[in-house]
């Protein structure tokens, strides 16, 4: 683990050594509240209609009124629900500092929809920013803050993957309404065309090196057997699916059957989980022993593939599987599932080039999109009248140049395909805080705390909640 240690943070590990260690977290329940957001939140000009309804879940079954703190969670995409049923580590926080808990639903997921069904005509997604989302966020805490009686309590932020990098943002512009944020693998660095792949097959290989050579050789047999229509059929066999493979249908295929390792990777957890699918405990080591007892590598890679959808997709082990409804292609690479208004921001703001090139990585060729590629889908797609602003997404939200940051926790753990896209080094201010987790996968040391977690996930968590009683007790 590489962390920052300062004075300030050793006096907490004095001040809370015996608070620390695992515990069996549990899932708070919560009471859904609503409040009005404006749509636009840097225009004085009035629009019809100027507000929408925002969801916020919140419990204060520890809450202290007279000195808690604010811990809010900064959704990201999709319903906030379910990042509540996963992220039970800020419930321990909840208890051991007496805090307020609120988790904020990002505007137009979930249940938070500016202009209800429309929201897709006439340009109505426009508002689905980085900038609009934290602004909701500023403006509901700073309410807050005042409707509990004191504007100046603590606010610490928390959040995993795009929520993770709202958590940094957050803190970089607004450092007067949020103390401080854990970024749990926020990949806010610009991610090479091939890195997330290559983590992937690392995570493979981790496991069994001879698991990325037995899918490499996979792939090389599938994309030799589909050059005859008799080798289609029997693909179409092997990976049971609902309609005959084709030659127009293989590149979604190789799409489809890529994506399942996408996940797997992401949800790489010590025991089952159902956060991205239902899935057993370290899926990647169970997908590696399926492709190595296969009868040859094809079919390895095909058991290991259905195995994976059979329990996300249709629950069943007899039914087939439709490539259109399980894999729906967007403008991220490693899926959008059926939400149209991720797509929207990748066409709009979030870039996430990600390609397998069958060298540093075990899967087929699959070219990263460039900025024509992207410019062509989404103006085919949402009209030419959308236009991707990369310089002022980079000055907006600083990128690598983190330099001025403050109060952060930027932990990534070292099984998290996302890794390559999170910050560590030494050559960073003092109150930010690289966590390297070991044994863990996509934000492993958000989820609650559980007695089958390494005791590398438990210590990083150990060292976050002293760096944040840091920043409660001590004022930094």
């Amino acid at each position: 683990m590489q962390c920052q240690l300062g004075v300030r943070v050793l006096l907490s590990l004095l001040a809370l050594l015996f608070l620390t260690g695992c515990s069996q977290s549990k899932i708070l329940p919560y009471t859904e509240e609503w409040t009005e957001s404006r749509i636009d939140h840097f225009n004085p000009i009035i629009r019809t209609p100027d507000k929408f309804a925002q969801r916020m879940l919140v419990n204060k079954q520890y809450f202290d009124e007279d000195a808690g703190p604010i811990l809010l969670y900064t959704g990201n995409e999709g319903a906030i629900d379910q990042f509540w049923n996963n992220t039970g580590f800020v419930f321990e926080l909840a208890e051991l500092h007496k805090g307020y808990v609120i988790f904020i639903e990002h505007r137009y997921y979930g249940k938070s929809i500016p202009f209800g069904d429309a929201w897709t005509q006439n340009y109505n997604y426009q508002f689905l920013t980085v900038e609009q989302a934290i602004a909701d966020y500023a403006v509901i805490i700073s309410r807050l803050k005042t409707s509990l009686g004191n504007p100046k309590r603590k606010v610490i932020a928390f959040g995993g993957s795009y929520g993770g990098v709202l958590t940094a943002f957050m803190r970089f512009k607004y450092p007067n309404i949020v103390d401080g944020g854990l970024a749990a693998s926020a990949p806010i660095y610009p991610m090479g065309g091939y890195d997330f792949y290559r983590a992937v097959t690392e995570d493979c290989e981790r496991y069994n090196s001879q698991c990325p050579i037995r899918v490499r050789s996979g792939y090389t047999m599938l994309l030799d057997t589909v050059k005859t229509m008799s080798g289609l059929d029997k693909v179409t066999q092997l990976f049971h699916l609902c309609k005959p493979l084709t030659a127009l249908s293989l590149p979604h295929f190789l799409l489809w059957a890529r994506n399942a390792f996408t996940i797997m990777a992401m949800a790489d957890y010590p025991y089952p989980a159902s956060f991205l699918g239902s899935l057993p405990a370290y899926p990647i080591n169970d997908a590696c022993n399926t492709i190595l007892g296969g009868d040859d590598a094809l079919s390895g890679l095909a058991n290991a593939t259905v195995r994976f959808y059979d329990a996300t997709a249709t629950g069943s082990h007899t039914q087939c599987h439709d490539l259109d409804k399980e894999y729906i292609t967007c403008a991220d690479a490693t899926g959008c599932g059926n939400m149209a208004q991720w797509d929207i921001q990748i066409c709009l703001q979030v870039r996430l080039a990600s390609g397998t090139n069958n060298k540093t990585d075990m899967f087929p060729p699959i070219e990263p999109w460039t900025d024509s590629v992207y410019e062509a889908y989404c103006a085919k797609k949402y009209g030419s009248g959308l236009a991707y602003n990369t310089d002022f997404y980079n000055i907006n939200f600083w990128t690598d140049q983190i330099r001025g940051a403050s109060n952060l926790i930027f932990s990534n753990g070292d099984l998290d395909p996302w890794r390559y896209g999170g910050v560590y080094g030494t050559d960073l201010p003092s109150t930010v805080y690289p966590i390297i987790v070991k044994g863990g996968a996509h934000h492993l040391d958000l989820r609650g705390s559980d007695k089958r977690d390494p005791a590398t996930v438990t210590a990083a968590r150990d060292v976050e909640k002293l760096i944040i009683a840091d920043w409660l007790y001590l004022g930094n």
